[in-house]
């Protein structure tokens, strides 16, 4: 497939978006469909075990929705521009793989909600913008326009630290550093902004070698059992332990264990 706003290619077990709409990545439109396009591409790819979502633009992850976009808006377009944002960042969720973004500079608004989508966050300690060195940022300014978060933002943070805590974030739209995000949880490492990408495309090319149909398995079961009463939760469990178990990768980990060998897992 060909894309005006970015780059997808599939290495060694790891697919890759790769965002490029300057000056900062902000989402429109054009580039939320090609998303929803990439994803779908990339989960049809035996050969892509995992995913890692980066930028080409130095200093910027994502800065958010395009603004001019929702000027224009009525208040039914910006309902359904809701919905749509919405349901492709839950087709990043949904996504029988791992997911990873790899936030590279500054993650505001529409950013940090598609980022949030993913498994797990990478975050660059600082990065450098025109020769200067700066301490990226995180947040949800939407509260600040009058707006709020409406690309699943208001759910998944709040799922990621507590319902109070999440209304303190979105209601100040406080910005926070990376070290504030990795104590809170939503980010899961730091490293250095020159290192990032070569060590998440390492870090998903590990992961690629691994039961990928297992921990696709465990991921359903954690996401989906996650709101739901016991009974329901544990049933979520049993039927993807009974898929994970069906794979020919547990056939393999289970013979390796008992011929004391290490595991060659296929992806199948």
């Amino acid at each position: 497939m060909s894309y005006e706003f970015l780059q997808v290619k599939v290495k060694n077990g790891v697919g890759i978006i790769t965002l490029n709409r300057p000056p900062a990545n902000s989402l429109n439109e054009a580039i939320v469909a090609e998303l929803d396009r990439a994803f779908d591409e990339i989960a049809a790819d035996d050969a892509a075990k995992v995913l890692v979502i980066n930028s080409e633009i130095p200093g910027f992850f994502i800065a958010g929705a395009d603004i001019k976009m929702f000027t224009r808006m009525t208040a039914y377009e910006a309902w359904e521009i809701s919905g749509e944002l919405q349901r492709v960042n839950q087709k990043l969720e949904d996504m029988p793989k791992l997911t990873i973004a790899a936030i590279a500079g500054y993650a505001f608004g529409g950013g940090l909600e598609l980022a949030m989508a993913c498994d797990f966050r990478f975050m660059a300690e600082s990065v450098t913008i025109k020769d200067k060195t700066k301490v990226p940022a995180l947040g949800l300014p939407e509260t600040s326009l009058g707006i709020l978060p409406g690309a699943g933002g208001t759910q998944r943070l709040a799922r990621l630290l507590g319902s109070k805590q999440a209304l303190y974030f979105i209601a100040t739209a406080k910005n926070i550093t990376p070290q504030e995000a990795l104590d809170l949880g939503i980010v899961q490492q730091l490293m250095a902004g020159d290192e990032l990408n070569e060590k998440t495309i390492a870090f998903a090319e590990e992961m690629a070698t691994k039961a990928v149909i297992g921990i696709a398995q465990a991921k359903k079961a954690i996401y989906k059992g996650y709101d739901q009463d016991t009974a329901t939760a544990m049933q979520i469990e049993q039927d993807a332990f009974m898929k994970a178990f069906a794979s020919e990768d547990a056939s393999e980990g289970l013979n390796a264990f008992v011929e004391k060998r290490a595991a060659v897992f296929q992806g199948k």
